[in-house]
């Protein structure tokens, strides 16, 4: 998809310089990539402690899973 946005230069140059390359279109699409999987880590992170899981139900149902195949 193209699109116009405006970016300072200085934030291209760095952006370019940690995902090691010359291409802006590149290096913009990679950020945005790593910025929504940070804030999705982010969100399941707030969830810790929240959300119980009984592990030997799951491994009961990943044994069958397996059995199945």
């Amino acid at each position: 998809m193209r699109t116009t946005i405006n970016i300072p230069e200085e934030i291209i140059k760095e952006a370019e310089a940690l995902y090691g390359t010359t291409n802006r279109s590149r290096a913009v699409e990679y950020a945005i990539k790593d910025a929504v999987r940070f804030k999705k880590l982010k969100e399941l992170m707030a969830l810790k402690s929240k959300i119980t899981f009984n592990e030997k139900y799951i491994k009961t149902v990943r044994d069958v899973e397996i059995d199945e195949k």
